[in-house]
């Protein structure tokens, strides 16, 4: 194991990495909720410049000189500096945050005084390789104003970013027998879970693609398509069992419910099969599952609330940004009992 391994924390970098990516999801919900997506029309530059504090007069200045990149919402659209800073602050923790310590992880992992497990080494360069693929989508939403399905996209692969450092640090751990031997799964139970947590895992992150593509969809204007407020828009939409899908956006809000409440139904049932299986024997995944499904359920009275209470004067999008955080979390959590069940069965490969 090698003793200078077991006095230093290098293992934690790609925790750390995670840590700090749910920070840069959190910053760009409260993005979307300010709609300030477009806050910022160049990259990586914020109208040509690299502060954050742009006038008015400014903003005017650049669209006149840049009118190819001028705001979906019109030319005389202008946005406060508040309203810039939190797109700047958002691409100053990757740029300047994220980066470097991707950076250090892969110079860490390459340099470590023991030979590491050559996953290790693997995901420490997709990790980074996923950072610099993030990056540029971001700078394609950006080019693209904000599309739904790029946001869509920038999300997803944020979740893939996330998921790709824990799975790293769990390697790491592991490897240098910092992770302890009580979250690892025997060989028994792995074989009877690892195809349905994948499977369920694959569930939530459709339905977390579709509600981030209904949420950027118009600017978000395609949540009141069901109407608002209780029974009226949820949990009827427009009052009916079948509203008019003429109406622009309901055939995505349909669609979102609707994978909504099969996604739910699938999670008690793989859930409830799971915990049979675990509870006892690997009591770790239980209790992520368990959460994770009371965040699920969380979420979705989250997710009625934000109709339910919306008015004429709009939505209230403080429980847009919760509504994505505890559905981002939710999939987190049953990420993190697939990547332990992956890494107890290379565990006991290895062992073979």
């Amino acid at each position: 194991m090698g003793g200078d391994e077991k006095t230093n924390y290098d293992y934690l970098i790609p925790l750390s990495i995670a840590l700090l990516s749910i920070l840069v999801v959190a910053t760009g919900g409260f993005i979307r909720i300010h709609d300030a997506g477009e806050s910022c029309p160049d990259w990586p530059k914020c109208f040509g410049s690299w502060s954050f504090d742009i006038s008015e007069s400014e903003q005017e200045e650049y669209w006149e000189e840049n009118p190819e990149e001028a705001d979906s919402r019109g030319i005389n659209h202008r946005y406060t500096t508040f309203e810039i800073f939190t797109e700047w602050f958002h691409r100053l923790l990757v740029g300047v945050v994220l980066l470097p310590v991707c950076i250090y992880n892969l110079f860490k992992v390459k340099n470590s005084k023991i030979e590491l497990n050559p996953k290790v080494h693997l995901m420490s360069i997709i990790v980074f390789l996923l950072l610099i693929l993030q990056a540029i989508a971001g700078a394609i939403t950006v080019f693209f104003d904000n599309a739904d399905w790029s946001v869509s996209v920038h999300l997803t692969l944020a979740m893939l970013f996330i998921s790709t450092s824990i799975y790293q640090y769990l390697l790491w751990a592991n490897n240098i027998g910092k992770l302890p031997k009580s979250i690892l799964v025997d060989k028994e139970i792995v074989l009877k879970i690892k195809n349905l947590l994948n499977m369920m895992v694959l569930s939530l992150f459709s339905l977390l693609f579709i509600g981030a593509w209904l949420a950027t969809s118009e600017w978000g204007s395609f949540a009141s398509a069901c109407s608002i407020g209780w029974m009226e828009g949820w949990p009827l939409c427009q009052g009916k069992f079948i509203p008019d899908f003429q109406i622009d956006g309901t055939t995505i809000q349909m669609i979102h419910r609707t994978v909504a409440l099969g996604v739910g139904i699938y999670l008690f049932y793989g859930v409830y099969k799971i915990n049979n299986i675990c509870k006892e024997k690997a009591p770790i995944i239980s209790k992520l599952l368990l959460f994770g499904f009371s965040l699920v359920i969380i979420n979705g009275i989250i997710g009625g609330s934000y109709v339910i209470f919306a008015d004429a004067d709009g939505f209230p999008e403080y429980l847009s940004l919760l509504h994505l955080m505890c559905g981002s979390l939710s999939l987190l959590c049953f990420i993190i009992a697939v990547l332990i069940v992956n890494v107890s069965e290379g565990s006991f490969l290895e062992d073979e």
